[in-house]
């Protein structure tokens, strides 16, 4: 009964894509797959909760083989067609960014996490009983193509959902005026004020914060402006960390000799000195 079903505001939810009133979200411990829908007063409400099955050996993925599924918050990248796949997958496959940019920071190895249906012919199976995928009925996820946006759609993965009742507004301003702070910094040309908006422990993949912060300044002194516009925000307290954010967004760069647009994540820490949320990565994608 739509009245009597879970709504409010999921804990560790800041902001979502707003290009999809939809967000996939797992409960590990329970073994839930809750599909959650925006209402227009910003709140959620769910719609649809299933069983599923996950990692043999549980949840908390580190390393390849180890047959657990992994906790983060994941962008569903793409659909992977029935005839392309075995039966065992059943009507097909949304594959997952595992391992996205904190995996890859924290040392975890794997691949190939996905959303996929059960072999036909096969209504359930066990809760631990996968490599590490998340396996939902085929109708199910048949069901759910209405509501994937590949590329967009995210999944979050996580031990519990918990509902609250107000948004968490103390916190979600910080983030948020965090966020607009480092756009504000970078469009104003001032190195100094743009290069605090990155944590002491920031690193790309191929730099470290001093090395970032000699390769941003001299790039940034050779614009005459720059102006950047953010679209399709989400952002989430990353889950099992603490002082954590993840964003993703869609972005529109636009500088005096360069311009480029397209997606970008930043990992945000709180730094326990300052207080401040600081970015301690930041990569397209």
């Amino acid at each position: 009964i739509p009245e009597l079903l879970p709504q409010g505001y999921p804990s560790g939810l800041i902001a979502d894509n707003q290009s999809s009133p939809y967000l996939f979200w797992v409960a590990l411990r329970d073994g839930r797959l809750h599909v959650l829908e925006r209402l227009l007063s910003g709140q959620y409400r769910e719609i649809e909760n299933i069983p599923i099955s996950i990692g043999k050996q549980g949840y908390g993925k580190e390393v390849e083989g180890d047959q657990k599924t992994p906790v983060g918050v994941y962008t569903m990248t793409s659909f992977i067609e029935d005839e392309r796949l075995d039966d065992f997958y059943g009507l097909g496959a949304y594959p997952i960014d595992y391992p996205n940019a904190w995996d890859r920071l924290s040392g975890r190895t794997g691949y190939g996490i996905w959303l996929h249906g059960l072999p036909k012919g096969v209504d359930e199976r066990p809760l631990l009983d996968s490599n590490g995928c998340v396996v939902i009925d085929n109708s199910k996820l048949d069901k759910y193509a209405e509501y994937i946006v590949t590329g967009k759609s995210t999944m979050v993965l996580t031990e519990t959902l918990d509902w609250l009742e107000q948004s968490e507004q103390q916190e979600s301003a910080d983030v948020m005026q965090a966020i607009g702070r480092w756009v504000s910094h970078w469009e104003s040309l001032d190195a100094e004020a743009y290069l605090s908006n990155y944590h002491p422990d920031f690193n790309d993949f191929e730099r470290n914060l001093e090395d970032w912060s000699l390769y941003k300044t001299r790039v940034n002194s050779s614009k005459e402006y720059i102006d950047v516009e953010l679209s399709q925000l989400s952002v989430f307290h990353y889950p099992g960390e603490e002082d954590m954010v993840i964003t993703r967004f869609f972005q529109d760069y636009k500088s005096s000799n360069y311009n480029w647009e397209g997606w970008k994540q930043l990992l945000w820490r709180r730094n326990p000195e300052s207080g401040d949320w600081q970015i301690i990565y930041e990569g397209n994608g």
